[in-house]
């Protein structure tokens, strides 16, 4: 049956979609080529090969091929949108990197909606197939549920309220049955898989599923065990991997898909690059009323702690006065706000020029050398000194979680307003919990109009 091919059914509407792209880029010249003069098609040969193999890539992580999986389904239309998204943005810039003279924007624009459509409409239809096939009991696998408690009971019903999956529970079998009458069971029925819904206390009571699991491994029916692990922790993720020869389960708090790493990696180095040009500018400027207006050095580095407690050195350009940091005890007790950070708003230990580059954060550009180097991110969670770290209570620590950024959620969110630090770690979490690239992208935009408000950092 078409199910039992999976990886063939993958390779096919792959090779379908490349077909459909190629169509729409063929129908995009011809339309374009009506008002724009354009050339031969064969020259335009990079614009359509990079495309295919950006869109290649995020289909496949995002799973917009495995069909026959039971939550193919699930977002499918928004999954589509960010794929085309991810390979649009991508091409675009790795087409206008490499010199053409064959580029066209038009005919990009063109080829990449019309591709959109098609992908779109394809996929649509498809989930309209098998939604439609499936509601009238057609290429369903029958299931027996084996188990008993909350999760048992809750699976069963979330396939029973869902047809469009593609299963069928035939029957539920309690933990008294047997692993031999499992065995007749498996024998005399078609039963395609078996669901183990255990709860956490099972095996406590001297419930063992290594012979059942031998079972359906002797007669070759997969078996899929549900762990209950939900309510053993409050928000984390559980993701399967297989570490040498042994299968682990690992918990997370934060998730993000490869594509989506790899993005914010290239929109990262392509906001350095940007940024340190800025720096290139004003660097000469700078230094000059940095080494006019008081001692010391032109950069500040400092030591922070990053990405799950790895420490890294900061660059600034300097704002303090020489000795800053050993002032920085004497006055603790100004601190205006609660908790592990240190911030007062008429600090003395800041120069005229270290006031006026703040006021405008053109202290912070040196560390988009940060960024270039992996230790920094552009949107992220400030980084915090190694002190400020020996002060945190235990739920402080997920905002390391992440890399840190130059700038922030906390940062566009009002920070001279906030004054627990409490409040900057839920922002934080926040930013962590709900993360996507147009997040990201926000937060930038936001950046520069806090930038030039008035007090909009000290």
């Amino acid at each position: 049956m078409l199910k039992e091919h999976p990886s063939f059914v993958k390779q096919m509407i792959a090779v379908v979609d490349c077909v459909l792209i190629v169509a729409a880029f063929a129908l995009s010249h011809t339309i374009v080529a009506q008002f724009k003069p354009l050339s031969a098609a064969f020259n335009y040969w990079l614009m359509l090969i990079g495309f295919i193999a950006f869109y290649l890539y995020f289909a496949w992580t995002r799973e917009l091929f495995s069909v026959l999986q039971f939550n193919w389904m699930s977002r499918l239309f928004w999954r589509i949108v960010m794929i085309f998204l991810s390979a649009g943005v991508l091409g675009a810039s790795i087409l206008y990197v490499i010199p053409d003279s064959f580029n066209s924007r038009t005919l990009y624009l063109f080829f990449a909606g019309l591709s959109f459509v098609f992908i779109a409409t394809e996929k649509l239809l498809l989930r309209e197939f098998f939604f439609q096939i499936r509601h009238r009991n057609r290429n369903i696998s029958p299931i027996i549920l084996f188990g008993r408690g909350r999760l048992a009971a809750q699976m069963c019903q979330a396939i029973l309220a869902h047809p469009e999956w593609g299963f069928r529970v035939t029957k539920i079998l309690d933990l008294k049955t047997t692993s031999a009458q499992l065995e007749e069971i498996l024998k005399k029925n078609h039963v395609e898989e078996v669901f183990f819904c255990l709860p956490r206390q099972a095996t406590k009571n001297g419930f063992i599923i290594d012979p059942y699991l031998q079972i359906c491994e002797d007669m070759g029916r997969p078996a899929r065990v549900f762990l209950n692990l939900i309510d053993s922790t409050r928000f984390a993720s559980w993701n399967y991997h297989k570490f040498m020869e042994h299968p682990t389960l690992i918990s997370h708090t934060v998730e993000l898909d490869p594509d989506q790493v790899l993005f914010k990696r290239i929109f990262d180095i392509a906001g350095a690059c940007a940024g340190l040009l800025l720096l290139c500018l004003v660097l000469p400027f700078l230094a000059a009323a940095i080494k006019v207006s008081s001692t010391g050095p032109v950069f500040f580095t400092q030591v922070r702690v990053g990405r799950n407690g790895k420490r890294f050195l900061i660059y600034k350009f300097r704002s303090m006065a020489k000795g800053a940091e050993e002032q920085k005890r004497l006055l603790l007790h100004k601190n205006e706000l609660q908790g592990a950070v240190f911030k007062i708003r008429d600090d003395p230990r800041v120069t005229r020029v270290g006031r006026f580059m703040r006021t405008f954060s053109l202290d912070e550009l040196p560390q988009f050398f940060n960024v270039l180097k992996g230790e920094m991110s552009l949107v992220g969670t400030r980084p915090p000194t190694p002190d400020e770290v020996s002060s945190y209570q235990k739920w402080h620590y997920r905002r390391m979680s992440i890399r840190p950024g130059i700038t922030g959620l906390w940062q566009v969110s009002g920070r001279n307003r906030i004054q627990n630090f409490n409040e900057i770690v839920r922002l934080d979490l926040t930013y962590i919990d709900s993360w996507s690239i147009w997040l990201d992208i926000k937060i930038l935009f936001k950046t520069m109009f806090v930038i030039f408000q008035r007090d909009a950092a000290y």
